[in-house]
Parts: structure tokens; C-alpha cells; sequence
């Protein structure tokens, strides 16, 4: 008589092959969408910073002190997203394990 499942279940499922990983037709397609969208991202970091800066300098122009305020968190903005834009990726890849 069987006492416990692992001694029935075990045997069985030990001769189940265990095959590598193998991407799945289109992979390659997404990568290429998602460095797009990367490529996208810091372009629009870019362009924030210097609409940014035109802001700021309008709003300095014309004496507007919140159209200054504006321009320096666009720029602050800017600036923040491009240090996450160049650290995230390397950052997260550490904490998961992948760095060496």
C-alpha cells in the first residue's frame, strides 16, 4: 500500500524532460518596439528640458514669476527622468540578479 503520493507521484514526474527555453516566434519584433519606445523616451526627455528652458526664460523675460517656476520643474523634470532614463535599466537589472 502506498503510504504518502510523493512515493507514487515522484518516480513519474522525475522522468518529464526539462527543455531549454526558446523564444517564441516574434520575440525579436517586440525588443525592436520596445527600444523604439526607449528611443522615443529620451527624445522626449530631451525636448521637455529645453521647452523647459524656453519657459523659463520667457517667464524671465516678461517678468512672469509662475511661467518661471513652470520652466525650472520642466527642466527639474528633465533632468530627473534623464538620470532614471540612464540608471533604471542597470539599477533593476542589479536587484534581479543579472548584473555580474
Amino acid at each position: 500500500m502506498i503510504q504518502h503520493v510523493t512515493d507514487f507521484a515522484l518516480p513519474i514526474l522525475s522522468q518529464i524532460p526539462n527543455p531549454a527555453p526558446v523564444a517564441p516566434p516574434g520575440a525579436d519584433k517586440v525588443t525592436e518596439v520596445a527600444g523604439t519606445f526607449k528611443w522615443g523616451a529620451g527624445i522626449a526627455l530631451v525636448v521637455g528640458f529645453f521647452a523647459g528652458l524656453a519657459v523659463w526664460a520667457g517667464g524671465r523675460w516678461v517678468d512672469h514669476h509662475r511661467a518661471g517656476k513652470v520652466g525650472v520643474v520642466m527642466m527639474l523634470c528633465g533632468v530627473a527622468g534623464g538620470l532614471l532614463y540612464a540608471v533604471g535599466y542597470p539599477l533593476i537589472n542589479h536587484f534581479a540578479g543579472g548584473g555580474a
